[in-house]
This record gives structure tokens, sequence and C-alpha cells, in this order.
């Protein structure tokens, strides 16, 4: 919601825990995305600015921010980094390490290969919509991912 205030934005999916009674508790709500913007580095001036004015990087780690927010059990994190900038793509990584090390479960879908060995424990290779072979990203490279990626293994 690029026209939503970042407080807005970051309460999307967090509405119950941020609700007293039927009404969002706004104040708990922006002190929320505050610790967010903190946690995550977001650059900007106030959590009362639209989205649309932060970077793709500033944008990608608001969201990635939401979603660790809460500490769940399982993450879901579907190219996590496409489109952004060096520096705002280490940030998300270390952000998915961080959350993977302290016991979360992290699915990673990406066609990133250096993103999939850096951050996965377990890589299933997926071609023409089956499982072409389950690596351990210590033996991995890109061009063993790629064989399995094309169907040429």
């Amino acid at each position: 919601m690029l026209t939503a205030s970042l407080w807005e934005n970051a309460l999307l999916g967090h509405e119950n825990s941020l609700s007293r009674g039927p009404m969002i508790d706004v104040e708990s709500a922006k002190k929320s995305c505050r610790e967010i913007i903190e946690r995550f580095g977001v650059m900007t001036p106030s959590e009362l600015v639209p989205a649309f004015v932060l970077s793709g990087g500033n944008q990608q780690k608001l969201v990635v921010g939401r979603n660790l927010a809460t500490a769940p059990k399982v993450l879901i994190a579907a190219h996590p980094t496409r489109g952004i900038d060096v520096g705002a793509q280490a940030a998300v990584w270390d952000e998915i390490r961080r959350s993977r090390d302290a016991g979360m479960s992290v699915l990673l879908v990406s066609a990133d290969l250096e993103e999939i060995l850096g951050l996965s424990d377990r890589i299933l290779v997926m071609f023409d919509g089956k499982i072409s072979a389950e690596l351990d990203p210590k033996k991995a490279t890109p061009q063993i991912l790629g064989k399995y990626m094309t169907g040429a293994q």
C-alpha cells in the first residue's frame, strides 16, 4: 500500500495484536513501526510518511521487518531481495539468518543462487514442476544448481 503511511503498512497482518477491542491502538501501532524502522535500518524521517517516498530497498526492509516483528514460527520468504540494492540485501539476509538461527523455520523461494547458497540448510531444486534434487548447500555450487534447474542433470 504505497499511499498508506509506514505505520499503516507495518500494521498489516498484525491488527489483532495491536487492537483494543474493535479499535486499532494507533499509538502502539506507531511504536511498533518505529521499532521495526530502528531494528531494520529503514531510512525514513518518520513512521508517518507514505511508503512511496522510500526506496525499494527500504520498502523491502519494512516488509521483512513487519513479517519478522512477531517472531513467527515459520517464515515463507519469496524472492525477499529481488530488485533491491546490495546494502539492503545484506540487511535482509542478516535478519533472515538471525531469525533462522533463533529457531524460526524459513522456506526460501528464490532464483538468486547466491541467496539460496548463503541462507539455506537444505536445498530442493525444482524442474518441470517436480523436485529434481535435494542438495547440501555446503557442497552445492551455482553450476550444480543450474544443471538441476535446467534438467541437464
